[in-house]
């Protein structure tokens, strides 16, 4: 370990280095002006949330795979099997 005064070991959980923030840049300015959002919070472009069209797609195949299922199984069981 090194005997400079300025460094100090910080855990890092086996994931490897922590950043250092620059300072010059406050942070909370730097996320602020990347996101436009103006509190401590999330903003409306964090929240939302956006599905690809190949995300939709399979989506709506499990939904429709699974009617089915359920739909022929109430026949199934209607027609005295």
């Amino acid at each position: 370990m090194s005997s400079d005064p300025d460094r100090i070991p910080v855990p890092t959980n086996g994931r490897g280095p922590h950043p250092v923030p620059d300072p010059e840049v406050p942070a909370a300015s730097a996320a602020r002006g990347s996101m436009g959002g103006s509190s401590g919070g999330p903003s409306n472009m964090e929240m939302s949330v956006a599905f690809t069209p190949k995300q939709a797609a399979v989506g709506f195949g499990i939904l429709a795979s699974l009617l089915l299922l359920i739909v022929s199984g109430a026949r199934r069981r209607r027609s005295g099997g």
